[in-house]
């Protein structure tokens, strides 16, 4: 016997076919939709991809509970569990110290202990899922040197007093500045030897890419205003106390009405005693063996995604060429976006 939907329910299915909160369900609904205009179970399952039986049981759903009934099917879930999400949550967190330790190279060791937690053998997929479902998944570490210095350490020195203690000694000449700059420095070589990098590919094809190993070299000086994004950079011959002071004569004439505070590593060259520093330049060090501590470092990271990795320089000039188009391509937002720090804007607001 044919079952009939009456127009009171009809028209409830249209309208809940248009509330966005019933999206999940719309496949549903608009069965028993068609359902209401041709009466063939199997015509509307071919329809919106359904089997017969399918089609049959949301009917008889929806005419024996009606909207409700058909919304909060209750499929799915997890219905077999060895552990609830609490005890899940506890065990992950008795594993974090190891986890943050790099220990965890495969996922054999944590799925032991998990297995020795429940008693019993379990599924390697099941584990796969539990990793998943509280946002587990397998990283490269960031390497750091041994001698970094330690957390407290590092949160100490971004406050004020990093840069108050030399704060305004060199206004004693009475000159007026314009502006006050923030400035991440720092310099990075660039050359032939090829640097291999990840790169999207159909399944079933691996691109294969010319690879060579020369150690010819330019290197490159840079500063990148910690608020604007404002920018400047050379192209230099090496990394020593007479590219430093070429390179810090073209920054103070290309700001000469600005103050920069420079914030640079503890390379030898920039605590050489021949550097020749101009009177609208003072430099502060960031801590041995933190480099997270000065963006910059994120730039050159940019500066070789966008122009050197999977290519071949067939000569020093080729380098050259390649270095200046992306610096020419990097405009100050996205440069902005790359060496914004919280921490920095919101204490030293030089405008």
């Amino acid at each position: 016997m044919t079952k009939e939907l009456t127009s009171f329910q009809i028209e409830e299915l249209k309208q809940a076919l248009k509330e966005k909160s019933n999206a999940g369900h719309h496949r549903k609904i608009q069965a028993l939709i068609l359902y209401s205009e041709c009466h063939n179970l199997t015509s509307v399952a071919k329809s919106v991809g359904f089997v017969h039986q399918t089609v049959r049981n949301l009917l008889n759903r929806y005419l024996d509970g009606g909207l409700q009934a058909l919304l909060n099917e209750n499929r799915g879930g997890r219905r077999r569990s060895y552990m609830t999400q609490e005890e899940e949550e506890a065990f992950l967190k008795e594993q974090l110290s190891s986890a943050l330790n790099g220990e965890f190279v495969t996922v054999s060791t944590l799925f032991e202990a998990y297995q020795e937690k429940v008693g019993r053998k379990t599924t390697r997929e099941g584990f796969y899922a539990l990793l998943k479902r509280h946002g587990w998944r397998k990283v490269s570490p960031l390497p750091q040197h041994p001698k970094k210095a330690d957390a407290k350490t590092i949160l100490r020195l971004k406050i004020q007093s990093l840069f108050k203690e030399k704060a305004s000694k060199r206004f004693i000449n009475g000159k007026s500045y314009q502006n006050i700059r923030l400035m991440y420095q720092d310099e990075a070589g660039f050359g032939r030897i090829s640097k291999l990098g990840t790169c999207w590919s159909p399944k079933g094809h691996r691109p294969s890419v010319p690879s060579h190993h020369i150690r010819e070299y330019r290197y490159c000086y840079g500063a990148v205003d910690a608020h604007t994004g404002d920018s400047f950079f050379i192209i230099a011959g090496g990394c020593n106390s007479d590219w430093i002071n070429e390179f810090l004569g073209q920054l103070s004439a290309a700001y000469p009405d600005d103050y920069i505070i420079l914030v640079m590593d503890n390379a030898v060259w920039h605590k050489s005693q021949t550097l020749t520093i101009p009177e609208n330049i003072e430099f502060t060090f960031i801590p041995p063996y933190t480099p997270e501590m000065n963006p910059i470092e994120q730039v050159w990271v940019e500066i070789r995604k966008r122009g050197f990795k999977n290519k071949i320089f067939r000569t020093l000039n080729e380098v050259i060429d390649k270095l200046q188009e992306v610096l020419q391509s990097l405009s100050t937002s996205q440069l902005k976006s790359i060496v914004h720090r919280e921490w920095a804007t919101a204490i030293f607001d030089f405008k």
